[in-house]
């Protein structure tokens, strides 16, 4: 995904000014970063997931809540 727009920033380099080649660049930088806060938020979506699995399996083998 990264070589694509390595790529296509060079070509347009050739073919655009240097204000609308800081405006791509500054969309591809918004899009990337919108991109890794996403996968943060499911990251920690699936930490808690897993904490939240943990607890239940120790309730469930817990002598207290066996007996």
């Amino acid at each position: 995904m990264y070589a694509i727009t390595l790529s296509t920033i060079a070509t347009l380099t050739h073919n655009t000014t240097a204000i609308t080649m800081r405006t791509i660049i500054t969309m591809h930088h918004v899009t990337i970063t919108t991109k890794t806060i996403a996968v943060q938020i499911l990251i920690l979506e699936d930490a808690a997931d897993i904490e939240d699995n943990m607890v239940n399996t120790i309730k469930a083998y817990s002598t207290k809540h066996v007996l």
